[in-house]
């Protein structure tokens, strides 16, 4: 099974110019645990509710005035549309990251989460 056949293809975007307490309302809101930051237009890095704990509120810094292009993870982790979900699933636990951006040719179209990856396996016949 391809990974572009099962990824979410519902991007949320923010420049990284707002605050870390916008992004935070918008995770809230859209109940999504990411954002992809972009700067002038371009993905730069992926907000997420780790970097709000760890960067952020551990480090005691004031969500209010914190930039998210100062906090987020970067650079992007990107696998294309081909890669299989058995191959994403390797790339997440060798690299320990819980999302990985999904391009075809050389365009973000969608993200794949740790979620997605249980979704997908509970669906699926087991063949360890």
């Amino acid at each position: 099974m391809k990974i572009g056949e099962v990824c979410n293809r519902k991007l949320f975007k923010m420049d990284g110019e707002k605050s870390v307490l916008e992004a935070c309302r918008v995770m809230g809101k859209k109940r999504i645990g990411s954002v992809l930051v972009t700067l002038r237009g371009k993905p730069y890095g992926i907000f997420t509710e780790r970097d709000l704990l760890s960067r952020v509120l551990a480090e005691g810094v004031d969500p209010k005035r914190a930039k998210l292009k100062d906090h987020c993870s970067a650079p992007l982790i990107t696998v294309d549309e081909s890669y299989t979900v058995k191959e994403c699933a390797r790339i997440m636990s060798d690299m320990g990251v819980r999302r990985l951006l999904v391009t075809s040719g050389g365009k973000l179209v969608g993200i794949f989460t740790s979620s997605d990856l249980t979704r997908v396996l509970s669906r699926a016949p087991l063949d360890f």
